[in-house]
């Protein structure tokens, strides 16, 4: 953990570093080290605004005259995207991605930019390297050995994306990975090339007015209320000097003062500050980061996570054979907010769509066999509801997508075989935001695969090849004690489809349905084909077309690709 002394250091690291890795590409020789480079500066980002976040807060007012025009707008957007992920709630590597997207969008450029935020023109050459550079960072990324694509798919939108956001057209934009790069870019570009007051309040504004997008205003919402809780940075007034606000810690406010452009003295007031936005030039040294090794930081709180005390009721849930009602109720006591999620879930049960009144009432409802499943699948919607991922909401809706196939294709035949077969599909959802989050896309997946007589598996809904099996069979043994369902489940993952059981047919059923209602291009081998056709007999089904026209009815969440 870093401590008050070290935090200074750490700042001038950070920027430094920025500049320095701005240079790399100048320098065949270093593009083997890039990546690892981008992917440690991107982790001293990710750590630094945990631990001073006001002291980032404050670089997007102020610009450094040491440092070129382009490495103080990639600070400054870097600093940007670690708000808006700090809002949004994402994992340490989603962020990571997100800043190594954000360092490698100048990588190649850095020459150019410094002209075109100077004022300058570009020569014949540099106009085209200038048109063609969100490809080039890509093959610098690529040379330099980087695994995760994430950052050269961003790039490849990046763009268009930002010409969409800047204009008032009502283009859709899918992909809400890149949209967090191109708002921060955007907002950046605006701070270093505007010295208006409260340059950063129109920026947002004009993106928040010129957008329709939902998930666009609920970052940039995001974004403001972040910069709400450390306005640090913005210009005041105080006993006729300038000042600059350093920290506010309830009624305490810390500012420091202003003679002849440098800091004067710090001074902590409780006295009300009329506070503005204004950009700020400096190479002062002692403002730019000696002065926060004299300010308490104001460390952010670590999100709780979830998703182990939650399984562990799960392993109970799920290993033990429950005698009475009472047992279960106690079992999931830890968990009051169940009843609510437990009384939606027990509608299915009840022919005229009832919720049940409370726990007890919902789990006689489903009967004793059924109970601890339906518990148990409630506790692991609980789980994805509450892990943070730019893609939450299609996560959600393809999951329910998969609840609603799996009633149709059984006929709405609710209890414990239904419990069973739903309960593997949510823990390998649960599994893929833990140990996935990175991995996962909006659209799907439909590139062929190497082995024609393996299932596809469920990963390719969620936009990516496949789960990384040792993990998710080690995440099954533990939490699921390798029950009979979630066996099945990694059947349909990994086996030759002569060597599937009946049940690991019923997943393979369930996959292949998924990816048809969601994909225009996937096509199933035949064998997969075959496998549909047994279970919609099975199930009572005339043909494929009257399944489908069932499931029609349900008017299914679309995802266009």
């Amino acid at each position: 953990m870093t401590n008050n002394k070290d935090v200074s250091k750490q700042l001038f690291e950070l920027v430094n570093k920025t500049e320095q890795i701005l240079r790399l590409y100048y320098n065949k020789q270093k593009w083997p080290s890039i990546f690892p480079t981008l992917a440690e500066l991107a982790q001293l980002y990710t750590e630094t605004y945990q631990h001073s976040p006001n002291a980032l807060h404050s670089y997007l007012s102020l610009h450094f005259k040491q440092l070129s025009p382009t490495t103080n707008l990639v600070v400054k957007k870097c600093i940007l995207v670690c708000m808006i992920a700090q809002g949004h709630g994402y994992s340490h590597k989603i962020r990571q991605e997100l800043l190594v997207a954000c360092l490698a969008s100048f990588l190649c450029v850095k020459n150019e930019s410094d002209k075109l935020l100077s004022g300058q023109s570009l020569t014949e050459q540099g106009k085209k390297i200038w048109k063609v550079r969100y490809q080039l960072a890509v093959k610098v990324l690529e040379h330099g050995g980087s695994i995760n694509k994430q950052a050269a798919r961003i790039m490849s939108r990046l763009h268009p994306y930002c010409e969409t956001l800047k204009s008032k057209l009502n283009t859709p934009l899918y992909d809400n990975i890149t949209l967090i790069v191109a708002i921060a870019q955007i907002i950046a570009t605006s701070l270093i090339k505007k010295s208006t007051p409260n340059v950063l309040a129109q920026a947002v504004k004009k993106l928040y007015l010129a957008s329709q997008d939902e998930f666009t205003r609920d970052t940039l919402n995001k974004l403001a209320t972040q910069f709400s809780y450390f306005p640090v940075g913005c210009s005041t007034q105080y006993r006729g000097q300038t000042a600059l606000l350093l920290q506010v810690n309830g009624k305490n406010q810390i500012i420091c003062t202003f003679k002849d452009k440098k800091i004067d003295r710090l001074v902590k007031t409780q006295h009300p500050l009329r506070l503005e936005f204004r950009p700020f030039s400096t190479a002062d040294k002692h403002l730019l980061f000696k002065v926060w090794g004299h300010v308490e930081p104001q460390i952010l709180e670590a999100d709780n996570d979830a998703f182990e005390p939650t399984y562990s009721v799960i392993d109970k849930l799920g290993k033990n054979s429950f005698s009475s009602f009472r047992a279960i109720e106690k079992t999931i006591a830890p968990f009051p907010y169940i009843e609510q999620a437990l009384q939606q879930a027990a509608k299915q049960y009840n022919r005229e769509s009832q919720k049940g009144a409370n726990t007890r009432h919902c789990l006689t409802m489903v009967g004793l066999d059924t109970a601890s499943l339906l518990c148990q699948r409630v506790l692991i919607e609980q789980v994805i509801s509450q892990l943070k991922h730019p893609f939450a909401l299609d996560i959600w809706h393809k999951y329910q997508q998969l609840a609603l196939i799996l009633a149709t294709l059984t006929k709405q035949a609710y209890g414990q075989g239904y419990e069973s077969v739903l309960s593997p599909i949510s823990a390998v959802i649960a599994f893929m935001l833990k140990h996935h989050d990175i991995d996962i896309k909006r659209f799907t997946c439909v590139s062929e695969q190497s082995d024609d007589n393996t299932p596809y598996s469920l990963a390719r809904l969620f936009g990516f090849l496949e789960f990384n099996s040792a993990k998710l069979g080690e995440y099954f043994a533990h939490h699921f004690d390798n029950s009979a369902p979630h066996n099945a489940f990694m059947q349909s993952e990994k086996e030759k489809h002569n060597a599937l059981s009946e049940e690991a047919k019923t997943f393979v059923a369930i996959k292949v349905l998924a990816m048809q209602w969601s994909s225009a291009f996937f096509e199933p081998t035949s064998w997969q084909r075959l496998v549909l056709e047994n279970q919609i007999s099975m199930f009572g089904w005339r043909d494929e077309a009257e399944l489908n026209d069932a499931i029609l009815e349900l008017s299914l969440y679309s995802v266009i690709e």
